[in-house]
């Protein structure tokens, strides 16, 4: 954790203080980034819009090629043309977007922490 940016260190220990489990503080992916030195608030305290844009980008990149992988060889009906394969993949990945930013506002109300813009403000302040 001493690798992660400092206001990293400080949101995930202010969560740690409200017992968010360990797993909802610091997903894997995020750890990634801030061992990289990337300043990405934890989902919990993200933003709607970053929520949704990040878990449904990427659910709609795995879910593209998940879709034409199962189209070609369960089904064996060939590649799929490329505007029903894009279209799926911006339906699923909004849909999963919108329902993992829901819920990453409802656990954050949940354990009533603040929004990481406020949280920053109170440190500096």
């Amino acid at each position: 954790m001493d690798r992660y940016p400092a206001d990293v260190r400080h949101a995930l220990q202010a969560m740690a203080d409200a017992n968010v489990p360990a797993g909802m503080r610091a997903p894997p992916l995020h750890r990634l980034l801030w061992r990289m030195g990337l300043r990405v608030p934890p989902p919990l305290l993200a933003s709607f819009s970053a929520n949704a844009l990040l878990m449904g980008g990427l659910f709609g990149l795995l879910w593209s090629g998940l879709w034409q992988a199962l189209m070609w060889l369960l089904f064996e009906l060939g590649p799929f043309p490329l505007g029903i394969t894009i279209g799926s993949a911006v339906m699923a990945g909004l849909l999963f977007g919108v329902m993992m930013a829901l819920l990453m506002r409802y656990q954050r109300r949940r354990y009533q922490l603040p929004a990481w813009k406020t949280l920053l403000q109170g440190r500096v302040a």
